[in-house]
């Protein structure tokens, strides 16, 4: 039988991981860079000091530097390339989903509860879709779950652990502390659940110590970001209204439609009082939920308090543990016909979601790869690139200019980075609403058009010279 209780767990691992990869890596730059990413894409260029993209990351980022180092390194080995942005994310996600089968072996290794977890861990719309982006938000549930994996087998340990255990926690939360601000819920919640649920010993003297010294030395470290961080205030957040409290909690986004939200979300509340009433709420399952109920809690008082702060993305990570709860509870079901059932309903229905996600998807980026290829099939013209989203941002420009000028080279189209001499040339606007009417009315070249073309939040107008 598909499910017997002695199959190897391995099997669904590799399952998942096919899964996975075929989602993942389909049509991965099927859309070009946006914003976020420009800002990635330039932070990250390996002809920069590692002082200068130190202090761009203090300057213009909202996150430690570490991912940015990373990708840098990576564009070292490999080339600096717009189109190979998103490809240490699939690194990333990969290695999220082995320390996600690491995790729920912890919790058991009941055949169908690691299959389903698995399985819609690697079918998820959200995480996928942060696979596909150049940012760092998958990087961070990697190293969320790194941590946590660490931390989980720890805590199975007896009193006795050794300093390679204490040096594997300290690593790993120096790691996570430097890849997102949000890492700091984690670590407060483990000092929370340490104190309400565990004895005072020698284990967990060593443990905090780990936690409070990797603290520290971010801290010194990271002193400019922090303090940087502190005076941060995000315009486009704003803090949940009632609609969020009645069932969105974000798993509509998590989910990837309205009718998944749903679904997943009662899937949840059932696990949660299902799993409850079967006393199995306990250890590694009560830290979990301990996890996830903090996550929401303290950005949300936090924006009530102060300024907004709580979006979608900046916890990632619990996604894997709410997907840990619903199989689980599912996998505790008595009836084994009713649990198959609902393993392929879900399953069945997170397939079909993600490949109408997927197969059909909709461009909600700007294409400059697709304008400037349609400007070297109309046109031999010179190809000069203005913005007049905002003229006078001198970030902006630096950001589309790092970005178009691969596209250009990548496809041999002639370029200038200044207005050319001769009398027809074609300039190229970004624009997010997607109107073009900020990029007309802000024309600032006050020169005739003799033609345009659009795509999605891009404008190329071929100009001359009264």
């Amino acid at each position: 039988m598909f499910f017997k209780s002695n199959s190897n767990t391995n099997i669904p691992f590799l399952i998942s991981s096919l899964f996975f990869l075929v989602f993942s890596i389909y049509q991965i730059n099927l859309e070009n860079l946006w914003f976020d990413e420009l800002m990635t894409l330039w932070i990250t260029n390996p002809e920069l000091s590692n002082d200068n993209t130190f202090n761009k990351v203090i300057e213009y980022e909202n996150t430690p530097p570490l991912y940015y180092f990373i990708v840098k390194f990576f564009f070292q080995i490999f080339g600096y390339n717009y189109e190979l942005l998103r490809i240490p994310n699939v690194l990333f996600h990969f290695f999220s989903l082995f320390i996600f089968f690491l995790i729920i072996k912890k919790i058991s290794t009941e055949i169908i509860f690691v299959y389903l977890a698995l399985l819609l861990f690697s079918l998820n719309y959200f995480l996928i879709s942060y696979v596909q982006e150049g940012r760092v938000y998958i990087f961070f549930c990697f190293t969320s779950l790194l941590f946590l994996n660490i931390y989980l087998n720890i805590l199975l340990k007896d009193n006795q652990i050794n300093k390679f255990d204490i040096l594997s926690l300290f690593l790993a939360s120096l790691i996570l502390i430097n890849t997102f601000i949000f890492s700091f819920i984690i670590l407060g919640t483990i000092f929370l659940y340490e104190f309400f649920f565990k004895k005072k010993n020698k284990k967990y003297f060593w443990i905090n110590f780990a936690l409070f010294l990797s603290i520290i030395i971010s801290g010194i470290v990271n002193f400019e970001f922090y303090k940087s961080i502190l005076q941060f205030k995000a315009v486009s957040i704003t803090n949940p209204d009632i609609k969020f409290y009645l069932f969105n909690f974000f798993f509509k986004q998590y989910f990837g439609s309205k009718i998944m939200g749903y679904l997943f979300f009662l899937l949840f509340l059932f696990s949660i009082f299902f799993l409850l009433k079967k006393g199995k709420i306990k250890g590694h399952l009560l830290f979990l939920f301990f996890i996830i109920f903090f996550s929401y809690l303290i950005p949300i008082l936090y924006g009530y308090l102060f300024n907004p702060v709580l979006q979608d993305k900046y916890i990632i990570y619990i996604i894997p543990l709410i997907l840990i709860f619903i199989s689980y509870s599912i996998s505790q079901i008595n009836s084994s016909k009713m649990k198959i059932y609902i393993f392929l309903f879900l399953i069945i229905l997170s397939i079909a979601n993600q490949s109408l996600k997927i197969f059909k998807k909709e461009i909600d980026k700007p294409q400059f790869v697709e304008i400037l290829k349609e400007i070297k099939n109309q046109s031999k013209s010179n190809i000069y690139i203005a913005s007049f989203m905002d003229h006078k941002n001198e970030l902006y420009n630096r950001l589309v200019d790092n970005y178009v000028s691969q596209i250009v080279r990548n496809n041999s189209l002639g370029f200038k980075d200044k207005i050319p001499g001769d009398n027809k040339f074609w300039v190229i606007c970004y624009d997010p609403s997607n109107t073009y009417q900020y990029c007309i009315e802000k024309n600032a070249l006050s020169i005739n058009t003799s033609n345009e073309i659009r795509f999605y939040q891009t404008i190329a107008f071929l100009k001359y010279d009264n």
